[in-house]
């Protein structure tokens, strides 16, 4: 079962994946150009950072820098940062053309995230980190936007309510796994409102999904109804198996977690 999951997984595109190296890598080398020289050393003081700075690595006696040389400071964070990506994206190029598995989202958030928070404050990541991406992408796509009455609702975990036990299920599941995750948004599909059951966010690609629950469809009515959704999503460009997820239980085969978590791991770690 496991392996029937796990073959719906998108298939990484190798040449994008190059280039989008390659462009990050550019990025870094041509900003360097114009980076200042010397190193900053960062020591802390009653709870405030202090900055010094030093000429070369045998300098030995470092000059204060003020608040008043934050803009200096900042310039030699951010061209060290750019050192290692320049660095790492050349790593990866070689690993990539030996059919190593790259993660570049992730790669590139341990470039980041190896600064310590001090000179990470003063560094501007080329992609957003992925605490600001996470942040962003909740502001840009709220919530429980349906309109339509939820008369006897089921609170999930997270505190919201939603129309169904099955609804709560995979709610609670994503919650359990960390998924960031949306209830019933507003997407405009084929120039109309539409209000999927979830969005979900896959923080290693930062791939945007729709999961869709599809139930009673041992009924006729239901079953119709929820063919004519899939045929939507396919005319939108919606696949399932990549850019949609679908859940799905009759009246005698209620949702089953096992599969939720199981779909959960196969679209979204």
């Amino acid at each position: 079962m496991k392996g029937d999951f796990m073959s719906s997984t998108p298939v990484i595109d190798l040449n994008k994946l190059v280039v989008s190296v390659n462009n990050l890598m550019d990025i870094a080398d041509k900003e360097l150009l114009s980076a200042p020289k010397g190193f900053i050393r960062l020591e802390s003081s009653k709870g405030y950072p202090r900055f010094y700075y030093y000429k070369n690595r045998s300098d030995t006696k470092g000059q204060y820098l003020s608040a008043d040389n934050i803009g200096f400071i900042t310039s030699i964070c951010q061209r060290d940062y750019l050192i290692k990506v320049s660095k790492r994206m050349r790593e990866l190029i070689n690993k990539i053309r030996k059919g190593i598995h790259v993660d570049l989202y992730l790669e590139m958030d341990n470039i980041y995230f190896s600064f310590n928070p001090g000179r990470r404050s003063l560094i501007t990541p080329i992609i957003p980190d992925i605490n600001t991406f996470i942040k962003d992408w909740y502001d840009k796509n709220p919530g429980s936007q349906n309109s339509y009455t939820i008369d006897k609702g089921i609170c999930t975990k997270k505190g919201e309510l939603v129309r169904s036990k099955s609804e709560k299920i995979i709610a609670d599941r994503l919650l359990d796994f960390e998924i960031p995750y949306v209830y019933e948004p507003k997407l405009v599909i084929n120039e109309h409102l539409k209000y999927p059951d979830f969005i979900v966010l896959n923080k290693r690609t930062r791939q945007t999904l729709i999961w869709e629950h599809f139930g009673l469809t041992d009924d006729d009515n239901y079953s119709v109804n929820n063919l004519l959704k899939l045929f939507m999503y396919e005319r939108a460009g919606y696949w399932p198996g990549k850019q949609l997820i679908a859940s799905f239980e009759t009246s005698d085969d209620p949702l089953d977690s096992f599969i939720v978590d199981k779909k959960i791991e196969a679209f979204l770690l």
